[in-house]
């Protein structure tokens, strides 16, 4: 991708980018169909910054989980819409990502092919500086080796998966931060095993739980002071049973991974 100019500005919720071509694309973090669109744009729903869909239909989107919306004013490009949607659907399935709500496929001619590779570069290139990238999320293997370091003690990484939400920091190389105000799955959601027992993640997360029980109402399961765990393995056996691979769970304000920033090449 070739070196590009943009301008960006920030309003609560939403980022908006004006590229040097004219261009304009908006970040929202949103998980529901309630945003505006108009007939001359095109949005993208991500889920941890992997795109789930690219359509210019609102209507068309079906039950699907999301935390992230960009939409984008390609007007400046000349391109048809249809076409320029279509060349973004081709890519994405190129690279192997799966997309749900596809558009009806239509052959591009190569002008037009060619000219949206152009448009799109400029804006893809703009979008990966926040980590949106039309490429497929790499497969991260649980047994990936990860080291702390002194520069990455002050990063807060968010949390949500499945309800869960949480902020934390790894301010030690055994120690991680879990601030107050964390939301925790309650016992219901608990995995058992086929007989109705707690199994033993369970079990894990209800030890993690009865050590800090000072520090979370047993109502609300919302956490009212910082809790020390032990590593990224104990924040997610105490937020929701662990269940799913934590390293890529927790994710910094630019879209980073932890496991991004600490694995061990």
């Amino acid at each position: 991708m070739n070196k590009i100019s943009f301008t960006v500005t920030v309003d609560d919720e939403e980022l908006s980018i004006e590229m040097a071509s004219g261009a304009k694309m908006k970040l929202i973090n949103c998980n529901n169909n309630r945003f505006e669109l108009s007939e001359n744009e095109f949005f993208f729903l991500l889920k941890k910054n992997q795109i789930k869909m690219i359509s210019a239909n609102k209507p068309s989107i079906p039950k699907i989980e999301f935390d992230r919306l960009v939409i984008i004013d390609p007007r400046v490009y000349d391109i048809d819409l249809g076409q320029f949607v279509q060349y973004f659907v081709q890519t994405a399935e190129e690279t192997g990502i799966k997309l749900v709500g596809q558009p009806e496929k239509i052959k591009l001619p190569k002008n037009i092919y060619n000219a949206s590779a152009k448009a799109a570069d400029e804006l893809l290139t703009a979008l990966s500086a926040f980590s949106i990238k039309l490429e497929k999320k790499k497969y991260v293997s649980p047994k990936a080796q990860h080291r702390w370091k002194k520069t990455i003690s002050t990063i807060e990484f968010h949390i949500k998966h499945e309800g869960a939400t949480g902020t934390v920091v790894w301010q030690k190389s055994n120690e991680m931060r879990l601030f107050a105000g964390a939301k925790m799955l309650t016992e219901e959601a608990a995995p058992r095993r086929k007989d109705g027992t707690l199994g033993l993640p369970a079990k894990f997360t209800a030890n993690l739980r009865d050590e800090n029980a000072a520090k979370w109402n047993h109502e609300t399961y919302v956490t009212i002071e910082d809790i020390i765990l032990r590593s990224v393995n104990e924040v997610g056996h105490f937020l929701y049973f662990a269940g799913t691979n934590s390293w890529l769970e927790m994710i910094d304000d630019q879209g980073r991974t932890i496991h991004e920033l600490t694995v061990v090449q």
